[in-house]
């Protein structure tokens, strides 16, 4: 889980939420206090004139808008790059050159950035900027010239059919090309003798049998598994999931079943919201968070500040980009959390008129969200996102006092962009009497953060030195913040039974341990045993999410890693689950039958024994192979491993968890990866 603390007050709001404070009355604040919707909440706070003393502009927005003048002095300065050869530092300064270069300087820009990346044969990038050139309006006089680099990336694909096609155009253009009759009949000349060796090429390739090439590929690109046989009413989990609800303490949570297996992908499932954090906001892309090698600017010709890895990301993202174009420097800027973050793009990503549908619904369901066959709990669902916990009837009144002065804040943010239609917005005064549009987008608004505090999901990217292919210096990173819908509903256990990584912004829930038929299948939102001893974990919990943790680790008061006594070996009584009894041996025993003293029932451990034995051999292999970069023959080993330990012994063990460990060491590289 996200695991933020957002219930302090950044420096940026301290002096004015301390001067709301001594403007709110006593008798007012027992007002407040008595307040039942959320809506009344935003009403009653936007009443104060001292609110509208602090800026909802936190910065000036200059060095955050396209800029002419500075994006031509990149290209000049990559020109000289180029032209001396220097292809990866004219590639960093066209790059650069492209997020600040507006539309009508733009087209040049790209063109330069796609003939350095024609030459370190980066051909499917260059590519795309080239077509994007000639999109976004590249001079007429010159087409000739981004026709032929057209030609020669997609001669670079073996895609030679369309690259005849890009010559052809490139010898039309040349009848509008401001040149000599001499430059003109030498390219003509040029551009003929490539298509006649094209042609030749494939003349020659029809008489002679294809020979099946290896194709080159910069570096794979992960591809999101597929959960094959899904749960019907969660098609993000497997069938191997289920979702109760106890109601209670307990409430909803997923139980296994069938028999899982360590490594068993369990789900697979797309954020409802996702936010990236600012110091990654020009190094991953801005919709999908994957690393960025050639960033593409956005689609407004405004700001700067954020880049994407590719054209359709920028054109999927376009529309909810237009609503928070000029929040995110604020929002930066004053430093608020990643929730105030999350909490606004759960509004921003859907129009004001589709959420105003669901205004009554909402009241009438109080967040009550019914899974059927016939609507399933989907990641885009709002009314399922609605309908996850957000403690507001235990919430304090301080607590409720500061999130709703945080809202009043993101919503006067909101209004200042082309979010609200204008017959509702309002000006931002406390003159001003707010619409019924704005204070229902703002009970969302307060509603999202106090929901977000304990749903939100930290996104993750794990950084590995560049030329090492070990994981032993690699570290996980916390690079944004996202909200799951169906993964929100798992519980707690400070002996989770999986471990979570990330493709993009997509999260991928895979089994670390047996979980037999019946069990819940539990995450951890933080503290786990092996590293964190009970009383602080306990501590953690009840201080981030307000419960009081009976999970096994708890309950039977296990040690931290390093307390484990490796002496002693727990096995199971082999009556099962009707017994359940826990046999503590000590492992330098020469005794196989132990009598259960619960069931009376003798267990012979020689099984265990012999089993223990084959997973140190298969360990040391393991270990072989994880330091060797062969990450996936290591995860195949650790995984026999605890399949082996928990047919007989019973945890906590040592080397079981040492086992897991290093799974979650080999799986981490399969979702995000960046090389520092």
């Amino acid at each position: 889980m996200l695991g933020e603390d957002d219930s302090g007050v950044s420096d940026y709001f301290r002096s004015n939420f301390l001067a709301l404070q001594n403007a709110v009355s006593p008798q007012d604040m027992k007002k407040f206090i008595a307040l039942n919707e959320n809506s009344e909440r935003i009403r009653f706070l936007l009443r104060y004139p001292v609110i509208y003393n602090l800026p909802v502009r936190v910065t000036e927005e200059g060095d955050l808008l396209k800029n002419s003048e500075k994006a031509l002095k990149l290209k000049d300065i990559g020109n000289k790059y180029f032209g001396r050869g220097e292809f990866i530092k004219a590639l960093g300064s066209y790059s650069n050159a492209v997020l600040l270069a507006p539309r009508k300087d733009l087209g040049v820009i790209l063109a330069n950035r796609s003939a350095t990346l024609y030459h370190l044969e980066e051909y499917s990038y260059g590519l795309t900027d080239a077509e994007e050139a000639l999109r976004v309006g590249y001079p007429h006089e010159l087409h000739y010239k981004i026709q032929e680099r057209r030609a020669r990336c997609l001669l670079g694909l073996k895609r030679h059919d369309e690259a005849v096609l890009a010559f052809r155009n490139a010898l039309q253009a040349l009848d509008t090309a401001k040149l000599s009759l001499d430059k003109k009949q030498k390219l003509e000349a040029d551009i003929r003798l490539m298509l006649a060796v094209i042609d030749k090429g494939n003349r020659l390739a029809q008489k002679t049998s294809k020979i099946p090439q290896k194709e080159e590929i910069r570096k794979p690109k992960k591809t999101t598994l597929k959960i094959e046989d899904c749960n019907p009413l969660y098609p993000s989990c497997s069938k191997a999931v289920e979702i109760k609800d106890e109601g209670g303490n307990i409430g909803r949570h997923a139980v296994a079943t069938k028999d899982i297996e360590p490594g068993e992908t369990l789900v697979i499932e797309k954020p409802h919201c996702a936010v990236l954090l600012a110091e990654y906001r020009l190094s991953n892309c801005h919709h999908c968070f994957a690393k960025i090698f050639v960033p593409i600017p956005t689609s407004c010709d405004t700001c700067n500040f954020v880049a994407y890895c590719s054209i359709p990301c920028r054109n999927k993202d376009a529309e909810i980009h237009k609503n928070e174009c000029m929040i995110l420097p604020s929002l930066w800027f004053s430093e608020t959390s990643v929730n105030c973050f999350l909490a606004l793009k759960a509004i921003v990503q859907k129009p004001f008129e589709e959420l105003l549908a669901l205004k009554d619904k909402l009241k009438a369901t109080k967040g009550r969200f019914e899974t059927s066959t016939q609507r399933p709990r989907r990641h885009d669902d709002f009314e399922a996102i609605y309908g996850l916990i957000t403690h507001e009837e235990e919430r304090t009144s301080e607590d409720l006092f500061h999130r709703t002065y945080i809202a009043t804040w993101l919503l006067r943010l909101l209004k200042r962009n082309p979010y609200f239609p204008e017959w509702v917005k309002t000006p931002d005064s406390a003159e001003a009497i707010p619409s019924d549009g704005e204070l229902y987008i703002g009970s969302l608004i307060l509603h999202n953060l106090m929901l977000i505090q304990f749903n939100a999901h930290e996104i993750s990217e794990l950084a590995v030195p560049k030329g090492s292919n070990i994981l032993a210096k690699a570290k996980s990173k916390f690079i944004g913040g996202g909200v799951y819908s169906t993964v929100s509903l798992f519980n707690h256990s400070c002996n989770p039974g999986i471990i979570r990584y990330f493709i993009g912004t997509t999260m991928v829930v895979r089994a670390i341990r047996t979980i037999p038929a019946g069990e819940e299948i539990s995450e951890n939102y933080g503290p786990i045993f092996t590293t964190t001893p009970e009383a602080e974990r306990k501590r953690k919990l009840r201080v981030q999410y307000w419960f009081d943790c009976n999970c096994e680790a708890c309950t039977a008061h296990w040690p931290t890693l390093e307390e484990i006594d490796p002496t002693i070996l727990r096995f199971k009584c082999e009556t099962g689950k009707e017994c359940g009894n826990v046999l503590p041996i000590k492992a330098d025993t020469n005794e196989f039958m132990i009598r259960c003293s619960k069931c009376g029932k003798n267990t012979n451990i020689f099984k265990g024994l012999k089993a223990l034995q084959d997973t140190d051999a298969i360990f040391r292999t393991a270990s072989r192979n994880l330091e060797e970069g062969k990450h996936q023959e290591a995860l195949k080993s650790y995984l026999e491993i605890l399949k082996l330990l928990d047919e007989t012994l019973a945890l906590p063990i040592r080397d079981y968890h040492l086992c897991q460990q290093g799974v979650r060491l080999c799986m981490l590289p399969l979702g995000n990866v960046s090389y520092i």
